[in-house]
């Protein structure tokens, strides 16, 4: 079915765009500057960890907060307060070097103010267009967002490079600002809660955990989720030190590998953008689930740079297919009334990265990030082939549940 693009449709496109943007720019230049402390691939962890840690303890809220509050002003907050978060860095970084714990605290800072944000942007898509061209719709939103992340890592990297941090994060602050000012004037139709649609907020965050106790199909969901969060995406830590040490490249390098990875997950939405697809997604998510971890052996067998950007961009294109059609498929298994909360959810699973870097950042510290990267890579396939023996409807060939 087509997507109709509506003038509201259109805002919330836009403004992706320029939110996307800024946070590939500013996990670009955070995960560099945790590299330039000490070279250890540890702190690079801890750092991301800080970032992701927000997502676990704040996701179920998010998701609530989504559902009873009007989510274009919840994500205009969010702009705003990002703008200003980064502009605060800037001037953090022009005072003077920061130390790791420094580092760490901003991170949290900014990981808590974006969780709020994901529940909402993507409850706020199902809110402006139908179901039918659901998947369509967060595909096309995804697509600019991917494309936009990779735009925003390869110039914060060679911003850096030319210029300096503080101006690579002044940058980044404008771009949230921009993505603000895109929602000026959006509306979408409300929607209609019974009394026990909405409950006291109390009452709807049990509910949210009652989602995963409650629905099979969610529990999997999530389980799944957590599971490739912990062993695909900790990838991320490997990467700044991978382009150090093995590929003896400089922040224009890690800059254009992030680009790479940014640029698969934009080819990946854009082939998901076929609204067939939804009838397929979760064998779709089956397939992409055992590709990344593929595509991560091949990352630990890569030497050159130019064969370590082909197998990030295979990453990136598995990592990008990944989050959409789990997101689907979480948000769909649930009444309209409780989507923000199956967001929620959602960004709970994401909430298990922070374990994800540290085990990563440890291992690598221990016996070398080609080592990490491989042991990452056969977890990642082994927790695939897991899912698909729990759950036969992630194999090719299976029988597709209805609804």
């Amino acid at each position: 079915m087509r997507l109709g693009w509506t003038r509201a449709f259109a805002q919330l496109w836009g403004s992706s765009l320029f939110a996307a943007a800024g946070q590939g720019m500013e996990r670009t230049i955070s995960a560099w500057l945790a590299l330039a402390l000490r070279g250890d691939p540890f702190d690079v962890g801890l750092v991301l960890a800080a970032r992701m840690l927000p997502s676990f303890l704040f996701g179920l809220v998010a998701g609530t907060t989504a559902d009873r509050h009007d989510r274009r002003r919840q994500l205009m907050l969010v702009g705003t307060l990002l703008a200003a978060g980064m502009a605060a860095y800037a001037l953090l970084a022009r005072a003077g070097p920061l130390t790791l714990v420094l580092l760490m605290l901003l991170s949290f800072a900014i990981g808590a103010i974006q969780t709020f944000d994901t529940p909402a942007r993507q409850a706020l898509v199902l809110d402006i267009v139908s179901r039918e061209t659901a998947l369509r719709a967060l595909a096309l939103i995804a697509l600019v967002s991917r494309f936009a992340m990779a735009l925003g890592a390869a110039g914060a990297g060679a911003l850096i490079a030319w210029l300096d941090v503080p101006a690579a994060l002044l940058v980044c602050a404008a771009t949230f600002a921009a993505g603000t000012l895109a929602l000026l004037g959006l509306h979408a139709p409300a929607i209609q809660h019974t009394v026990r649609e909405r409950p006291p907020f109390r009452a709807a965050l049990l509910e949210s955990l009652r989602l995963i106790s409650d629905l099979p199909r969610v529990r999997l969901l999530v389980a799944a989720g957590i599971a490739c969060e912990i062993f695909g995406f900790s990838y991320m830590t490997a990467v700044p030190v991978f382009a150090q040490q093995v590929l003896a490249a400089g922040p224009e390098g890690l800059g254009a590998l992030n680009a790479a990875a940014m640029a698969g997950a934009t080819i990946a939405v854009a082939l998901l953008t076929s609204s067939r697809a939804s009838r397929h997604s979760a064998v779709l998510l089956g397939a992409v689930f055992a590709g990344f971890g593929l595509a991560l052996l091949g990352l630990a067998a890569s030497r050159e740079l130019w064969l370590a950007g082909v197998t990030i961009l295979a990453i990136g294109f598995c990592a990008g297919a990944y989050d959409l059609l789990l997101q689907l498929l979480i948000q769909t298994a649930v009444p309209d009334a409780q989507r923000g909360r199956a967001v929620g959810l959602w960004v709970l699973s994401i909430g298990s990265a922070p374990v994800g870097h540290l085990l990563m950042g440890a291992i690598a510290a221990a016996i070398g990030v080609v080592a990490a990267l491989a042991l990452s890579g056969i977890a990642t396939v082994l927790c695939a082939l897991l899912l698909m023996a729990l759950a036969p409807e992630f194999r090719a060939g299976a029988r597709q549940p209805r609804g």
